[in-house]
C-alpha cells in the first residue's frame, strides 16, 4: 500500500469512526438552508394539501423553510425520479403515497421503489368508504358479496384510475372473494357520482369526505368504511375489519421519503419534526378535513416494512387480477 492510499485509508476510517461515534453532530448540523419536497400529484389535489398541512409547522422546528414543489406527471413518476439523482443529504424529498409501490407493477419506472428511497414518516392515511346506490338489495358488504356471487357480472363500480387505492380497493374485494364486478374507468372520482347516484353504476369505492355528504343525504348507502377506526361521522358503519374483511382492506398512506443511504441521524432528524408537527391541533385539524387520520406512529424501520409488504401484496394482485396502466 503507498502513501497515498494509506492516507485514504486512514482517513476513511476516521470518518466513519467520526459519524458513528458522534452521529449526533449530524442532526445539529442539518439543515443550514432550505430543503425542498416534491410532490407527484396536481396543485390543489389532496397529496398537496395533506404535504402542506404537514410541512409547514415543519419549518418552525426545522429552523429552516420546506418548499413544496408540486411536479404531476407521468403517473406520479416524474417528481418520483428526482430523487434517486438527488444527494442524499436529507435536502430533498418527495411525499410518496400508496402509487409510489402500485406503479412500478403497471409500467416501467426509471429507479427501484424499494432500494432507491428511504421512507422516513408515515404522516397519513386516508379514509374511504365502500358505497352503494340504495337501490341496491345489500346493507353490509356480507351481504354485497354474497349478492355479487349471486348475480356475476351484473355489477358496476367506479373505477377513478388504474392502481390508484380506490381500483385496488374494488379489486382486492373482487380478488379475496372470486366475484365478478366490472370496473367502469373515469378520469377521477367526481366524474362518476353523478352514474353512480343516479344508479348506472351500483357500487363505488370514494374519498371520506365525498361518500359522507351523500350518505348523509341517503343517495347512497355506506357499508364500510377502509381504516383502522371507525368515521365519527358514521358512526353507524363498521372498519372493514369489524365487518370481517381484514384482509381486503387497502390502506392508503402518505409517506415523507428521501434518497436511500441518507444518514440515519438526518432521516431521524426529519422524523422526530414529522411526529413533532402532527401533534398540533391545527395539523390534525386540516388533515381531518382532507379526509385523512393521523396514524399511529411508525419509526422508519417500521414504514420500510410496511412499503415492501405493500409492494409485494399489490404486486400479486396487479399481475391475478391483470391490472393495466392507464394508456
Amino acid at each position: 500500500m503507498n502513501d497515498v492510499t494509506r492516507r485514504s485509508a486512514i482517513g476513511a476510517i476516521g470518518s466513519a469512526a467520526a459519524w458513528l461515534a458522534a452521529p449526533g453532530v449530524w442532526a445539529q448540523a442539518f439543515p443550514n438552508k432550505p430543503m425542498r419536497i416534491l410532490v407527484p400529484f396536481p396543485v390543489g389535489g389532496i397529496v398537496d394539501i395533506v404535504t402542506r398541512a404537514v410541512v409547514e409547522p415543519m419549518q418552525a422546528n426545522l429552523g429552516q423553510p420546506v418548499v413544496v414543489e408540486p411536479k404531476p406527471g407521468a403517473n406520479g413518476t416524474l417528481a418520483t425520479a428526482m430523487i434517486p439523482q438527488a444527494p442524499a443529504d436529507g435536502y430533498n424529498w418527495v411525499m410518496a403515497t400508496i402509487s409510489h409501490v402500485v406503479v412500478p407493477h403497471l409500467q416501467s419506472v426509471p429507479y427501484d421503489a424499494l432500494a432507491d428511497f428511504q421512507p422516513v414518516a408515515l404522516v397519513a392515511v386516508a379514509t374511504s368508504v365502500a358505497t352503494v346506490n340504495p337501490a341496491l338489495p345489500v346493507k353490509t358488504l356480507k351481504e354485497l358479496i354474497e349478492y355479487a356471487k349471486a348475480n356475476p357480472g351484473k355489477l358496476n363500480y367506479l373505477n377513478p384510475g388504474n392502481g390508484t387505492s380506490l381500483h385496488l380497493s374494488a379489486e382486492l374485494l373482487k380478488n379475496q372473494y372470486k366475484i365478478d364486478m366490472t370496473g367502469v374507468p373515469y378520469r377521477g372520482v367526481p366524474p362518476g357520482i353523478p352514474d353512480l347516484l343516479e344508479g348506472r353504476l351500483q357500487v363505488g369505492f370514494l374519498p371520506g369526505p365525498l361518500s359522507i355528504q351523500h350518505v348523509q343525504s341517503g343517495k347512497l348507502r355506506a357499508l364500510a368504511v377502509l381504516a383502522d377506526k371507525r368515521l365519527a361521522t358514521l358512526p353507524d358503519v363498521p372498519t372493514f375489519a369489524q365487518a370481517g374483511f381484514a384482509e381486503a382492506n387497502v390502506v392508503s398512506w402518505y409517506v415523507i421519503a428521501v434518497r436511500t443511504s441518507t444518514p440515519p441521524p438526518i432521516v431521524e432528524r426529519i422524523h422526530a419534526s414529522a411526529m413533532k408537527a402532527l401533534q398540533e391541533p391545527e395539523t390534525r385539524d386540516r388533515l381531518t378535513k382532507a379526509g385523512c387520520e393521523v396514524p399511529t406512529p411508525r419509526s422508519p424501520a417500521d414504514t420500510l416494512a410496511m412499503w415492501k409488504a405493500d409492494y409485494a401484496r399489490y404486486g400479486k394482485l396487479v399481475q391475478e387480477a391483470g391490472i393495466k396502466g392507464e394508456s
